[in-house]
């Protein structure tokens, strides 16, 4: 067994009159974030739907005109391209990366979207065989002990996790349909042993006799109506008006999308002035750079004239010597001590006055030139820091009235707005919860008031049943497992990060004495990250098959949305050390980052960000719909 990653390359929406859309993956930590209503949760499920999930694409406005879509990857080193139709059906498979659907329509190979053990020609199969799980088989039902093959569906939800399941209460283990929970676990057991359940013999089906089912005892009058009472004691818990839930639900509602649009604005606000504001201090830093650089040039300018204005004294000095020279009374020469009279000065000697005199001239005339040029370049270059200091001033009154739009942005208005949010969630989670409580006191009521049959008092025959299959995972190797969520949670700077153990009854981590999903939703979105970054930090450092990729959307909504269990979360450095972290963890491996509030600035230029403004940057996953007026 061995640890093959697969890598994403690039998501790319294609339609017959619209301009493509791509969206490109590097290796590493990839971060995306922006504003609400941009594209970037329809971007994760994009992603899970061209991983075979067979779920519909929401019906966003912005997706309309786009029929089909390529998913580029690289598999055991080789690349390939994936392409679906938006509306489902089957997959197609290129070799490379293709910008276009190929005009052969025989070209690639057809791949079915179900999964088959049977037939291998499925888009699942051919993914499991590239990370070495094809052909595993998983315990199904405990009972009978029956089995299922392996489908890349099993594992995705370890995988891509879009919000809000992400801020799930229950394990990541599992998906949550109840008929499915032993075959998740079993999935779960694979990963950390590397071993499947093909050993597992099924039990022996017993032929059907003809005798009628046994049917289960049903429910007495008196035991429905003990259930409706503690309904309604619930119910009165939460709400004194039940008749009115639907409008208050309504009005709720209301009043979040006004308020989120509120909050949408102040968001483009800050968003703006921030990037404004960057873009201002790069521009702000280029310019005292180019400052502090000719300032040091014109020191050693002058430096360098001072060298050219000594050289041409000494010269001088030369030039005028050997002028006396030649004036001079016939004597002896002193340098070669020749007579007078045999002397030749038209003869080449050390003691050649006339050249050494002429080559002083010639030398003077060269540094002349020079510093000439010096003092020009010298005076380029002070009108150049003239004009530079003046775009520094006015550069640096710039970067403070952007500030001060960024702290008017962050006024307590907004801080109110933000509060009054995440108060409405609450509330309108309780409705829901009132809503769905009353709704099961009428379907109670329902079945009070239906005739009952009459209940035969006959004893079923005794029958012995099989044991259940167990799912065996070594204590050791859970614990090694929850230590890794718990370095995890260290790394980030976590509360509480300790002692962290399985618990095999809820198949969750509890941690610091508390089970994970007994916390606020932030909390469970930041624990649930730190299980499934776990999972695939055990597979990684142990060569065990996994697919390779996380993709999380929303990890930090505590920043975005805090309950009252985030507040020790919202006041810590967990945010800067999460994403120092992953940084690191990710290695040449991707994990991908979606979020709604912007990540700290030393991150946000290694980002994408969807500006939700045309103006600048990149608007969104597609570009903004254009509106037309009716003449």
């Amino acid at each position: 067994m061995a640890f093959n990653p697969l890598q994403l390359r690039f998501i790319r929406f294609l339609g017959p009159e619209k301009e493509a859309v791509e969206f490109p993956f590097r290796p590493g930590f990839n971060i995306l974030y922006g504003s609400s209503d941009t594209g970037k949760t329809f971007l994760v499920e994009a992603i899970d739907f061209m991983l075979g999930a067979g779920d519909d694409l929401r019906d966003i406005p912005e997706r309309i005109g786009y029929d089909s879509i390529l998913l580029g990857l690289t598999a055991l080193g080789k690349d390939y391209t994936v392409q679906r139709s938006m509306n489902k059906g089957a997959f197609r498979l290129y070799d490379g990366l293709l910008s276009q659907i190929p005009d052969d329509p025989n070209a690639g190979t057809k791949l079915s979207a179900g999964h088959s053990s049977k037939n291998y020609n499925n888009l699942s199969n051919w993914l499991l065989q590239k990370i070495g799980l094809d052909g595993k088989e998983i315990l199904y039902s405990k009972e009978k002990g029956t089995l299922k093959s392996l489908g890349l569906r099993a594992l995705a939800h370890l995988c891509v996790i879009a919000y809000p399941r992400i801020t799930s209460n229950k394990s990541p283990i599992v998906t949550g349909q109840w008929s499915e929970a032993t075959r998740e676990y079993g999935v779960f057991r694979l990963l950390l042993t590397g071993l499947d359940d093909s050993s597992v013999a099924a039990e022996t089906e017993v032929p059907n006799d003809g005798k009628p089912e046994i049917v289960r005892k049903p429910l007495s009058p008196d035991a429905i109506a003990q259930m409706i009472s503690d309904y309604e004691d619930e119910l009165a818990k939460v709400t004194d008006n039940p008749d009115g839930l639907n409008k208050e639900e309504d009005s709720v509602d209301a009043e979040m999308d006004e308020l989120q649009a509120t909050i949408r604005e102040m968001e483009g606000k800050l968003t703006t002035s921030t990037k404004q504001r960057r873009e201002t201090y790069e521009t702000y830093s280029r310019s005292v750079a180019r400052h502090n650089e000719i300032v040091e040039l014109l020191d050693r300018f002058r430096l360098l004239d001072q060298q050219y204005t000594n050289d041409l004294k000494r010269l001088a000095a030369i030039q005028q010597s050997g002028q006396f020279f030649v004036l001079r009374e016939p004597m002896p020469c002193p340098l070669c001590g020749a007579p007078a009279e045999g002397q030749r000065h038209d003869a080449t000697c050390d003691g050649n006055v006339d050249a050494v005199t002429q080559a002083a001239a010639a030398e003077i005339a060269k540094i002349k030139l020079l510093q000439s040029e010096l003092h020009e370049t010298v005076n380029s270059l002070t009108t150049e820091n003239t004009d530079v200091v003046k775009e520094v001033g006015h550069l640096g009154v710039e970067l403070k009235g952007y500030q001060q739009q960024i702290d008017n942005a962050l006024s307590p208005d907004f801080a109110q707005a933000r509060q009054q949010y995440t108060k409405l969630i609450e509330k309108r989670s309780q409705i829901l919860q009132a809503i769905a409580l009353r709704n099961r006191i009428k379907t109670m009521q329902r079945r009070l008031d239906e005739p009952t049959k009459p209940v035969k008092n006959e004893e079923p025959a005794a029958e012995e049943k099989s044991p259940e299959v167990a799912q065996y995972i070594s204590t050791s190797v859970l614990r090694d497992f929850s230590m890794t969520v718990g370095e995890i949670l260290k790394q980030w700077h976590f509360p509480s990060a300790t002692d962290v153990y399985f618990d095999e009854k809820t198949k969750d981590v509890v941690i610091g004495g508390r089970q994970r999903g007994s916390r606020g939703a932030g909390l469970c979105a930041i624990t649930y990250s730190a299980f499934v970054l776990a999972l695939f930090e055990y597979c990684r450092s142990r060569s065990m098959p996994h697919p390779g990729i996380v993709i999380l959307d929303s990890p930090l909504i505590a920043y975005k949305e805090p309950m009252p269990d985030d507040e020790n979360i919202s006041a810590s450095d967990l945010k800067p050390r999460f994403y120092e972290h992953l940084e690191k963890f990710a290695g040449s491996q991707q994990v991908f980052v979606i979020d709604n509030t912007d990540p700290p600035v030393e991150y946000a230029a290694k980002g994408t960000h969807f500006t939700a403004n045309e103006k600048y940057g990149r608007y969104g996953l597609f570009p903004r719909l254009k509106t037309t007026t009716k003449k």
